[in-house]
Order: structure tokens, then sequence, then C-alpha cells
């Protein structure tokens, strides 16, 4: 059974929310506990985040990921609903999370969340958005089958807004996730003619790079051999002069390789 499809069904949804809100408290609060071995109220950790070691921070949030996306999975099977674009526009803001609140804008295959810098992200630094953004990314992989997210830009990276985005995704991806205008942050037109002449550089080595998006000051890309290569470290050799070439340009950015996983290995 999928939400959205009748007025009976978007009740069911409205009937579980405060019940997934109070459930997906629980599950980062659980989170923090798998990892630092000991109880606290997410009221007190979040104000913490900058005292946890950088490692530590990564494995707190994955944990934050894998527990949202498993509330998400059981309450699938125990309502028997998924959650569709509509359903995040309409209760997402009931769930307890500042990132999810804000001014929705509907197009034809995305809902977009755009809102101002929110207090918490200004007193508690980046990793309070880099907490909600995981929290967020699995929940919604887990409650729902066709809808992905992405957070474009973050007030707190040097954005104007904070601006996320619940598009339609492949159930089963093909080549067109890379055209999909959604997925990535638009790349601003100002550093457009740059990166083009980039990516014409990497052609005439016979490497397919396309740049993909900007999102929170990362230039996310996908980098992909032509041709059989003939050193299993090229594309390691191909991604470390991409870095020099950007630095160069683009001082500020981080590099973000969104291209699948081992495909340098797998023609090399």
């Amino acid at each position: 059974m999928v939400s959205g499809q009748g007025a009976g069904l978007a009740i069911d949804v409205a009937n579980t929310v405060l019940e997934l809100s109070r459930r997906w408290l629980m599950a980062r609060e659980a989170a923090f506990k798998k990892i630092f071995l000991k109880s606290k109220p997410e009221s007190e950790f979040l104000t913490q985040l900058g005292c946890i070691e950088e490692d530590q921070f990564e494995d707190f949030l994955k944990s934050i990921f894998l527990n949202s996306r498993n509330l998400g999975l059981s309450y699938q099977k125990a309502k028997s609903l998924t959650w569709e674009k509509n359903d995040f526009a309409t209760f997402a803001a009931e769930l307890g999370s500042p990132c999810l609140m804000g001014v929705w804008r509907q197009k034809t295959s995305a809902h977009i969340l755009s809102r101002d810098g929110c207090s918490g992200g200004t007193s508690m630094g980046q990793r309070y958005c880099r907490y909600w953004r995981e929290a967020i990314d699995g929940f919604v992989v887990g409650i729902s089958d066709a809808v992905g997210f992405v957070r474009n830009s973050s007030a707190n990276f040097g954005d104007d807004k904070c601006v996320d985005v619940f598009f339609d995704e492949e159930l089963s991806p093909t080549d067109a996730i890379w055209e999909n205008p959604n997925k990535w942050g638009a790349l601003p037109k100002n550093i457009k003619e740059d990166l083009d002449l980039i990516q014409i550089k990497f052609s005439e080595m016979k490497v397919d790079l396309k740049f993909l998006g900007l999102s929170e000051g990362n230039l996310l890309y996908k980098l992909e051999p032509k041709e059989n290569l003939t050193c299993g470290s090229a594309g390691n050799i191909y991604r470390t002069y991409l870095e020099k070439l950007v630095k160069e340009k683009f001082p500020l950015y981080n590099l973000k390789d969104a291209s699948p996983v081992a495909v340098y290995g797998e023609r090399a």
C-alpha cells in the first residue's frame, strides 16, 4: 500500500506521524549510545558535536544514517505505508527536525524545500548540519521506495539558503541518473566555463569527466575512462590530476567523486 493515492491513505499517514517522530528521536539517541556507550538526550549531545574526534564523528554519522533507515523500513512493514514526495511536503515538518521546516516548491519530478539558516546551525556549526543531513537521508531511504534525498545547499556552508530536494528515484538505476537535474545542486554560471575547459582536457586524455553539480561546497563529478586502461592505478592518477586543476581555479571547493564504485578497477 502506498500513501498519496487517496484521502484515506493520507489520513493513515497523518495518524502515524506523532508516533513516528517519537521513534525517530529514540533511534537517533540509540545511535549515540551505540558509538559512545552512554545515553544522553539529543538536546544535550547536539551541543557537544564539536568536541568529538573526526573519525568517531564519522562513525556516529553512519550510525545515525543506519538507525534512521532501519526505522523507516520497520515503519513500512508495520504500517503497510510507503511515503511519497507529497507526504514529505505535508508531514515532514512534524517530525522534529529543524531541517524539515521551510517553504516547499513542487516540480514535475521533485519537491524542493528551502529555508534560511537555523539557529542550531549558527550556534553549533557545520557538524549540526551534517548530523541532520545524514539522519534525513537515512530516514528517506528507509521510509520510501521511490524518493531520493539530496541537500543542494546549506547556509552554514556559505550558501544563501538551505535547499533540500526530494526527487523521484529510479527503482532500477540507469545512466539517466547522471542527467537528473534534481539529484545534483546547480553549477553556478560563473564557474561553468572553467569547468568545461577541464572536461575538454580530460576528453583529450580519453577520459569522460562530467561535473554534476555543487552541494555544500562539494563539487560533484563523475570520472570514467573511455577505453581499457593499462594500469590499475590510473584512476587514482586521474583523480589526483583533477584535484590539482580544480584547486588552482577553485580553492574553496572540495571534490566529491560520484562515480560508480570500482569503475576504475573494472576497466583496468
